[in-house]
């Protein structure tokens, strides 16, 4: 998933508790965003991306 300009591995994120996903993301991207704005940001990437349900081939949702 590409969210302004950076590339988030879905498979990689998924590996990762939202905590840890944020604090390491802080550090290193959209460094001109204010620290609270960049936070929430994170967090919503991390929830767009662990939380999207599993689609199985027809394009149902594999959690039934």
């Amino acid at each position: 998933m590409i969210v302004d300009g950076v590339n988030f591995v879905e498979k990689q994120v998924r590996m990762m508790s939202k905590k840890k996903f944020i604090d390491t993301h802080m550090t290193c991207i959209w460094q001109k965003v204010a620290e609270e704005n960049r936070r929430k940001k994170l967090s919503d990437v991390y929830d767009r991306i662990a939380c999207k349900s599993v689609k199985d081939a027809d394009g149902e949702s594999a959690d039934k």
